[in-house]
């Protein structure tokens, strides 16, 4: 009996060591980290590719998506990282949550989608030019004037655009209550009214009153940050003739983009604004996924292949023309948005006009796949002439450098 149980025993120490050994073989599993993000981001972070090489670099990571206008003031109790889209909220999450670093992995400036028959009927119109590079140019001073004048597409100068009916000259946009890419429209516009100066503090009556026309006359707010792009794509100039857009929403081949409708097109406002996708690290874990995600190469092409910018233009060059997808090789035409007390301010007046409108309140979007959130930011009158850069325009100093050791 003393002889079998000594050979069980044994046998269990050697099951033991085996295991052992096949565990120190394989090494720990990925760390698990958590981020939250603007919606526009998720696509990227649950491409397999991009996960798996995550995991090979030791780390799983968890998003979960809110508004970046949300991200800047929630309680991120748990969470590793905080990822806005944009300046302002940047600023606002690091006055909030105490910290300083941050990574630039990537960048996307706005621009207008649109249709060819809706942007030749711009150009008789002296709207819209297309360029030698297959890209078009949208004035956006003269489009505001006509706003103005609330001009259907049937009376635009030159002999207008049938297709959209009676419909008013507007460019469609998210819900600016909940929607960063709507907040960077705001941006562009109170720049404008603003005697194409960055506001420094909240608009006067009249040209808060402009501003929230611009919104509310495109009718219900969307269902979701998602469903504008959806409708562009499925429904036809006739529905959505011109719709403010990421870019990468447009040049992506792995993620949104790749669903574009016959014959779109890409605009590009002059002047537009910049969306600077900060990540701003909670934790040592969420700093380190903060490196990665700038220096690894292979992270750093994926992210081009969804449409963003990095700082090798080249990655975002070559994906685009494997692509077939006309982009514009330097974005010199850029505003910054005010500082985020200022469009939080125009923000709450828009509140109020919805709900005097008798609008619904902003959808609800899930937490896996929330919306992007609003803000902007930043002072004086930057309207830069030059291309843009890995730390495009409208980019706070920098921080601490991070670190340097190779990915």
């Amino acid at each position: 009996m003393r002889r079998i149980t000594a050979l069980v025993v044994s046998g269990l120490l050697v099951a033991g060591v085996l295991a052992a050994v096949a565990w120190n073989l394989a090494g720990p599993g990925p760390q698990r980290v958590t981020g939250v993000i603007g919606s526009e981001k998720a696509p990227y972070f649950a491409d397999p590719e991009v996960v798996d090489r995550l995991a090979d670099l030791g780390y799983e990571v968890e998003v979960r998506t809110r508004g970046s206008r949300s991200i800047a003031r929630a309680d991120l109790d748990g969470a590793d990282f905080g990822f806005p889209g944009s300046d302002p909220s940047a600023e606002a999450f690091q006055r909030e949550h105490g910290t300083e670093r941050e990574y630039r992995p990537f960048y996307s400036p706005m621009v207008v989608l649109s249709h060819r028959p809706v942007a030749e009927a711009l150009r008789g119109a002296g709207l819209a030019a297309e360029e030698d590079d297959g890209t078009w140019t949208l004035d956006m001073a003269a489009y505001l004037d006509l706003t103005a004048d609330r001009t259907r597409w049937r009376d635009l100068p030159g002999g207008g655009y049938e297709g959209a009916g009676r419909s008013e000259v507007l460019v469609r946009t998210t819900d600016p209550r909940t929607s960063n890419s709507a907040a960077m429209y705001l941006s562009v516009v109170a720049y404008l009214l603003n005697g194409e100066q960055v506001p420094q503090e909240a608009p006067d009556a009249e040209d808060a009153e402009r501003i929230a026309r611009l919104f509310l006359a495109q009718g219900a707010p969307p269902e979701s940050s998602k469903q504008p792009f959806d409708q562009y794509a499925a429904l036809g100039a006739g529905h959505t003739p011109l719709l403010w857009a990421y870019e990468a929403q447009y040049a992506g081949t792995r993620g949104s983009g790749t669903g574009l409708p016959e014959g779109a097109v890409v605009m590009y406002p002059a002047p537009t604004t910049v969306s600077n996708h900060t990540l701003l690290p909670l934790t040592d874990a969420g700093d380190e996924v903060g490196r990665l995600l700038t220096e690894a190469p292979e992270l750093q092409r994926l992210a081009a292949e969804h449409g963003f910018r990095t700082a090798d233009a080249e990655l975002f060059a070559t994906a685009a023309e494997e692509a077939d997808r006309p982009v514009r090789a330097q974005v010199s035409d850029v505003v910054n948005a005010p500082a985020y007390e200022v469009v939080e301010a125009v923000l709450s007046g828009l509140e109020d006009a919805y709900a005097d409108g008798g609008m619904p309140a902003p959808a609800e979007e899930a937490s896996d796949t929330g919306g992007d959130g609003a803000d902007g930011r930043d002072t004086g009158n930057p309207r830069d002439g030059s291309a843009a850069p890995a730390r495009p325009p409208g980019a706070p100093p920098s921080r601490p450098a991070p670190s340097t050791e190779p990915a």
